[in-house]
């Protein structure tokens, strides 16, 4: 049986190791089948011993858009389905279905907030969408320049990706976290904005999910012991993301 094959990515110094190591620590708990973890990045301190560093290559980019590099053709020499995870999610179940969803299929996350994809969990098979990282190539300054982040150009590139079950991969503030309160005007908008307008109950898991992905703020350490302005506290997370 071929192992699973998950990666990500660990630039700069917004993340810590050990949220690379938590990646790996949480796959290992709920994934009973073998696989390996691989970690993109410019600085392999204090990763876990089993998680295989890849070092970027592309010293030009920044942050997110070495995500992009994920859609090469030669990817160091790696073959067959790789399942990218975003460091800022928290796994809460076993996630060897998502390697038998949609057989050979780009598969990623539909975006809540617009008709594009949110590339926090996709799954793709080395090499064949090459062109998303050649064309980027060939105009990525301008690409840069004119778009907010590589979801972006993923979207306008890939026209036919699937998308993951809306159960499966959750998100933190649409999903586990509603934010529907009675209208206070003026005042309430104030209070939401400023943060203190605090929400009474906390945040939910939903019967299903696999992946909860934390988009922006708050990270998971942000409401772990405590509500993070107007959503809601999330002690459950601590569960997971050890």
């Amino acid at each position: 049986m071929a192992e699973l094959q998950f990666i990500c990515l660990k630039w700069g110094t917004k993340y810590p190791p050990i949220y690379v190591n938590r990646i790996y620590n949480m796959i290992d708990r709920y994934t009973k089948k073998a696989f390996k973890l691989y970690c993109i990045t410019d600085d392999e301190k204090d990763l876990l011993p089993n998680i295989i560093p890849l070092p970027i290559e592309e010293n030009n980019l920044k942050g997110w858009w070495h995500k992009l590099s994920i859609f090469k053709e030669d990817l160091y020499g790696l073959e067959g389905d790789l399942i990218f995870l975003d460091l800022d999610v928290v796994i809460t179940e076993d996630l060897s279905p998502l390697f038998d969803y949609e057989p050979g299929e780009f598969v990623i996350i539909r975006d809540l907030a617009d008709n594009g994809y949110n590339s926090s969990v996709f799954r793709l098979r080395v090499g064949s969408k090459a062109y998303v990282w050649d064309r980027f190539l060939e105009s990525s300054e301008e690409v840069v320049a004119a778009m907010h982040g590589d979801q972006d150009w993923i979207t306008r590139q890939v026209n036919d990706a699937k998308i993951w079950p809306a159960e499966w991969v959750v998100s933190f503030k649409k999903q586990c976290n509603s934010r529907i309160r009675p209208s206070l005007g003026k005042l309430g908008i104030y209070l939401r904005k400023s943060g203190l307008f605090l929400p009474k109950d906390n945040a939910v898991l939903p019967d299903g999910a696999k992946i909860v992905q934390f988009h922006g703020k708050p990270d998971p350490e942000d409401v772990i012991h405590g509500t993070y302005g107007a959503y809601k506290a999330a002690p459950w997370i601590k569960d997971y993301w050890v």
